[in-house]
């Protein structure tokens, strides 16, 4: 559990539904999967307009974001979600894995990964007897998800380059960029507006280093917070308008919960964005920031190192993440890209 220099960043209420919900990236939307294919949908869900997440906060270090649920699968070129299909099972969504072959070693050999997005893991994954199927599932539940956050983040880190490059020739910001650029600012509890201080801000976060810490705080996505509020990274909520759980062995007095949320989409959004914007995680940017500018790659790995205060445990917190990273061969996953759509069963 992440101590209280984590903070509550994100939102949602949370997830009631003991299922998964697979968005399957069209050529004209996201298809549910059960619309493809019936043989793995147990309940069927139509969303006819989905329900806008509540705002996500980034407590201290940054203003509120709003709609991260299923909005925040939509990029440029993304349309909403028309329904979803629930699956209650880990056996059943392993066979939809299978149908549009979606392999571990085929990722780590060639990068691409299918825009799978899956709402909520399986009720029933911590009673897998392999853990070796448990961390696998786990995997490839996690790193679409993953990616398609850093993917949406790339798109506005792209837009400020842009800008940044323009004002370094001589150029005049028109007013909806400078607006902008204002609201990036605040979203993300930057002291300012320059293009080249928000790039330190708004950047990704290496899979290897979202799945390590995610599998470390929610026990490879089988504890009570995974499982009740799609909360895979150990965020704490202290206000009471925010939703969570409250831990079982919570120290006496204390009043902090467990963020929850409406979907996995909504917590990796909000993990990003709290080592984004909190000025606890204010060194961890910093060195992501030199790796840019040393062009070596964002280095997971090393990033560990930087999240000292993600944890009370501080430096075997830092390495247990890293062993997480070795033990698993999660920098593999680093280039990792979001590939083509799928249609099971095509």
């Amino acid at each position: 559990m992440a101590n209280s220099v984590k903070a509550p960043a994100g939102s949602g209420t949370m997830f009631h539904k003991a299922a998964i919900a697979a968005l399957v990236v069209g050529a004209a939307g996201m298809f549910a999967v059960g619309a493809l294919t019936k043989k793995h949908a147990v309940e069927t869900a139509v969303v006819t307009g989905p329900k806008a997440a509540a705002q996500a906060s980034a407590g201290d270090g940054g203003k509120s974001v709003s709609g991260i649920g299923e909005a925040a699968l939509n990029g440029a070129g993304i349309a909403k979600p028309l329904d979803v299909s629930l699956t209650q099972t880990t056996g059943k969504l392993w066979a939809l894995f299978r149908d549009i072959g979606y392999e571990i070693d085929g990722v780590r050999a060639h990068g691409e990964v299918p825009r799978l997005f899956l709402a909520s893991l399986p009720q029933d994954l911590r009673h897998q007897p392999r853990a070796e199927m448990r961390k696998t599932t786990f995997i490839k539940s996690t790193l679409p998800l993953i990616l398609h956050v850093n993917e949406l983040i790339l798109q506005d880190r792209e837009r400020i380059a842009t800008l940044r490059d323009h004002v370094s020739e001589g150029g005049v910001l028109s007013e909806p960029d400078r607006l902008w650029l204002e609201a990036t600012s605040e979203r993300y509890g930057s002291q300012s507006a320059d293009p080249v201080v928000l790039l330190t801000h708004v950047d990704i976060v290496p899979p290897s280093l979202a799945i390590a810490q995610a599998a470390e705080e929610s026990g490879w996505g089988t504890s009570r917070f995974a499982r009740e509020g799609n909360a895979l990274f150990g965020q704490r909520a202290y206000k009471a308008h925010k939703k969570g759980i409250v831990p079982k062995e919570r120290p006496d007095g204390t009043s902090f919960r467990v963020r929850a949320f409406d979907h996995l989409i909504d917590g990796v959004k909000s993990y990003v964005h709290n080592l984004n914007s909190h000025p606890a995680y204010r060194d961890f940017r910093k060195a992501r920031a030199m790796m840019r500018a040393e062009n070596d790659g964002i280095d997971g790995y090393r990033l560990a190192g930087a999240l000292l205060r993600y944890s009370e445990r501080g430096v075997d917190y830092v390495k247990t993440i890293r062993v997480i990273m070795r033990a698993n061969t999660l920098r593999a996953f680093d280039d990792a890209k979001l590939g083509r759509s799928v249609s099971p069963g095509a």
